[in-house]
């Protein structure tokens, strides 16, 4: 049914080269990755490269916070992990319970919803910013990082993210191993000129996203440009 309906379009777009690949795949249709801004765009901003690694979005077993929590017993002591997001009762409880079971309860902050004006804050006051789910579509977060000027910490089979987020350019891209992602942080940690240099790095790889570019190439095939 998807097949019948999309053929019958004149052009299809997706989110992203990974979505299209999907669609390629299981449908055999073409389309065109068309890329646009985070929710904030023109907001996000840069004030400090701090010691927490941020982790912002929804509480799912797919982002692979497990990961993340799991990776603090490999961290300097001095590093902390913010998570903000909510979920289903039963995943946030997992998650706790995971970091007083690795001993890392002290290291790791749920700080449950997080408003539009906290988060634009958390961003700003990061080291860098954790996202690892598996085989993501788009991933606003990666770009949310780096138009805050931030770093990226992900893994090899993160999917969306890892069209922009490039190692030891923006990002530092491991597998998907507790271990060699603690050492990631600790290695930006103790380095932060690297922190600056990847986020900088960061922001250059995507400042050129905007709604104005997506609407004109959308606009070029409605007719009503």
């Amino acid at each position: 049914a998807d097949t019948a309906a999309l053929q019958e379009a004149k052009k299809i777009f997706t989110i992203s080269k990974n979505v299209s690949r999907r669609l390629k795949d299981f449908n055999g249709i073409d389309s065109e990755p068309l890329y646009h801004p985070p929710k904030h765009y023109g907001r996000y901003f840069c004030e400090d490269y701090g010691n927490f690694i941020l982790s912002i979005g929804r509480l799912d077993k797919m982002k692979r916070l497990d990961l993340l929590i799991q990776a603090m017993k490999f961290t300097n002591p001095g590093i902390k992990c913010l998570i903000g997001g909510t979920g289903a009762g039963d995943v946030t409880a997992a998650l706790k319970k995971m970091a007083k079971e690795q001993g890392v309860e002290q290291k790791v902050q749920f700080l449950g919803f997080v408003s539009d004006e906290d988060l634009l804050k958390l961003y700003a006051r990061s080291l860098c910013v954790y996202f690892a789910p598996k085989d993501e579509d788009y991933g606003y977060i990666t770009l949310e990082a780096f138009l805050s000027h931030k770093p990226v910490v992900t893994t090899v089979d993160a999917g969306g993210v890892l069209e922009f987020a490039q190692n030891d350019v923006n990002a530092l891209v491991t597998e998907a191993d507790p271990e060699q992602i603690g050492q990631a942080i600790n290695r930006l940690y103790l380095n932060k000129k690297l922190a600056r240099d990847f986020g900088e790095s960061g922001y250059q790889t995507c400042k050129d996203i905007s709604w104005d570019n997506a609407l004109d190439r959308l606009m070029a095939f409605s007719g009503l440009e």
